[in-house]
């Protein structure tokens, strides 16, 4: 709201003056040129100073609803004149600061006062919490370093109104020059919370600083000398302390959700943090140990809600990549996703995981919809779910949602090699290829050695034609542990696509002697047939997926390699059965939702 500042006449901030009355802004006397709107888009920032003044805001005050313009455009231009009539800059504002698709903010003290935005007495409503610096190169300290602060922004999204902002500058990132200040005002936190970590035998030493973003004023900060047996407690004291320096007014529920611990064994925990660590790399490996942590952490306490939602996860992710029989992985992962929500009803995690599991092997679109948005409802902080819903609208058609879902998962978590890589594949299947490109090369400079980033760059690269690019990209993606069957399958199109067919052939013999030793999707097969023009052989192979519930058979609307198969009667049949298509009658196979964990039929890969 506005307050009477506007009512005053003259605002004064550095060498400026808004008169409102005489509708001018004038440095140091002289007058200068400011058109309408740029000079009421300064009037509403300081009406209301270190506060965000939303873009909805600004569209109603200045674009109503019976004015036919193109907002983003005309906001944009009025802001840059703004700017350039303060001499300030998007880059490093002194004045107007941008918080992405939220608003804009005034940074500096009105009127000549002197004390910090900070200590006006407004609660924050934003922070960004970084990696704990480690100087020791211990692995062990490593995960602890990600670990700590991961918790504590569990601990903290539990806080209505707070937006959590991950920032986890580790590993690869170690050795930039990384201004925590700067970074928190590009991604729009208002606070940042940092700190280093050492370790002595059992002795953990913690220093940690909140910080304004305005002014990089010091908010609060301690040290804490604790054995590594109290590292739960220390993670506490830090979420209370930070939760009241940011001056935010929490209810009785919310302050019980923030103490809240699942579990309270050190030895699991460091499990969890590990395994966490792991299943981010995307590669058989990584899911590998990461449910073997995970199971080891349930063994030491079955009680442990978030290990068995995140067991959910590495147990049923890989059925995208076409590593595991769906019909083996979903019924196990059911299993720890309810688990789970029998534990804590109300854990985001557990109902976000279990909407992934209704989605890809349920085929029930409806009910996923339902529990993503639980999820996101119960914290809107929680990245996967923002990431995984966003697949959802996607496999839909829904671009315009989709890509807004998964541009807001990345914002809680820039730094996310995962999250990076999602957006890139929304903007693939929307069929936006360059800006496809450019998101998931980010991606690779995030985390090279993530698998997911060289699959989809490789196949934004076959789509363009640069099937040159897109072998060696998929190769790379063989190499640093990913989906073998898949990225052979795309190899073989590339090969097919660029009129070497031979060369495609020799890749199909490649995969047969594959599904031997090992589990290979028959969409695998699909996708290289349609290569190849065999429509036959591709949809016959698309029938047997679905006859075992595949787990890609989710984006057959959507997947670019399934267009030459869109008109033919058996594909649209194959959609109804998925739920892609309207159907008056449900024609899928009602026995496949009794999950007793039976086995599917498997890969006919041979079949050709």
């Amino acid at each position: 709201m506005e307050n009477d500042r506007l009512t005053r006449g003259a605002i004064c901030f550095g060498a400026f003056e808004l008169d409102l009355r005489a509708g001018e802004l004038r440095k140091q006397g002289v007058k200068i040129k400011l058109q309408e709107q740029p000079f009421q888009i300064l009037a509403m920032l300081l009406a209301n100073p270190g506060q965000v003044v939303t873009r909805e805001e600004l569209r109603n005050r200045l674009w109503p609803s019976d004015t036919f313009v193109d907002f983003d455009h005309s906001l944009n231009k009025a802001i840059n004149k703004l700017r350039e009539s303060l001499g300030d800059s998007a880059e490093n504002p002194r004045f107007v600061e941008t918080l992405p698709r939220r608003g804009y903010r005034f940074l500096a003290s009105i009127d000549g006062a002197q004390e910090a935005i900070s200590k006006r007495g407004s609660p924050i409503d934003s922070i960004a919490v970084f990696a704990l610096a480690n100087p020791n190169p211990d692995p062990d300290m490593e995960y602890l370093a990600v670990g700590i602060p991961g918790s504590i922004i569990h601990s903290l999204s539990q806080i209505p109104g707070l937006r959590v902002i991950a920032w986890n500058s580790v590993a690869q990132n170690r050795d930039r020059e990384e201004d925590p200040l700067t970074i928190g005002r590009s991604v729009g936190a208002r606070a940042v919370l940092i700190g280093r970590i050492w370790q002595r035998g059992n002795k953990l030493r913690l220093h940690v600083d909140l910080l304004d973003t305005a002014n990089g004023e010091e908010l609060w900060g301690n040290q804490y000398d604790r054995d590594l047996t109290e590292v739960f407690s220390v993670q506490d004291e830090i979420s209370r302390e930070v939760s009241q320096r940011l001056r935010l007014k929490m209810t009785g529920e919310a302050e019980s959700r923030l103490k809240k611990r699942y579990t309270e064994n050190i030895e699991a925990y460091q499990l969890f943090v590990r395994a966490r660590r792991w299943c981010e790399k995307r590669s058989a490996e990584g899911f590998r140990r990461g449910t073997e942590y995970l199971s080891q952490a349930i063994q030491m306490d079955p009680n442990y809600a978030l290990a068995h939602a995140e067991l959910a996860q590495c147990i049923s992710v890989p059925c995208y990549y076409g590593s595991v029989d769906p019909n083996v992985a979903y019924p196990k992962a059911r299993v720890a996703a309810l688990r789970a929500l029998e534990i804590d009803l109300n854990l985001a995690e557990g109902h976000e995981v279990l909407a992934t599991i209704l989605k890809n092997y349920d085929w029930n679109w409806t009910g996923a919809e339902k529990e993503y948005r639980r999820a996101i409802e119960l914290n809107p902080n929680y990245a996967t779910a923002h990431y995984h819903y966003s697949y959802l609208l996607a496999e839909l058609g829904r671009f315009e949602e989709a890509i807004r879902e998964a541009t807001e998962a990345l914002s809680r978590d820039p730094m996310s090699a995962l999250l990076n890589a999602g957006l890139a594949f929304v903007l693939l299947l929307a069929r936006k290829l360059d800006q496809c490109i450019e998101q998931a090369l980010t991606a690779t400079e995030v985390d090279p050695n993530m698998t997911l980033c060289y699959w989809i760059l490789g196949t934004a690269y076959e789509q363009q034609g640069k099937y040159r690019d897109a072998i060696e990209t998929h190769e790379k993606c063989i190499a640093l542990g990913g989906a073998v069957a898949f990225s052979k399958v795309f190899i073989g199109r590339a090969y097919a696509k660029s009129g070497e067919r031979e060369k495609a052939w020799d890749v199909l013999r490649e995969l047969q002697e594959l599904s031997k030793t090992r589990y290979v999707p028959s969409i695998a097969s699909a996708i290289f047939y349609d290569s190849l023009i065999e429509k036959d052989l591709a949809i016959e192979a698309l029938q047997r997926a679905c006859e075992n519930r595949e787990t890609n058979l989710v984006f057959l609307k959507v997947w670019p390699h399934f267009d030459n198969l869109r008109d033919d009667p058996r594909f649209q049949e194959i959609e109804r059965r998925v739920g892609l298509r309207p159907t008056s009658v449900q024609n899928c196979d009602k026995s496949v939702r009794n999950f007793s964990g039976r086995r599917g039929k498997g890969s006919s890969i041979n079949e050709t």
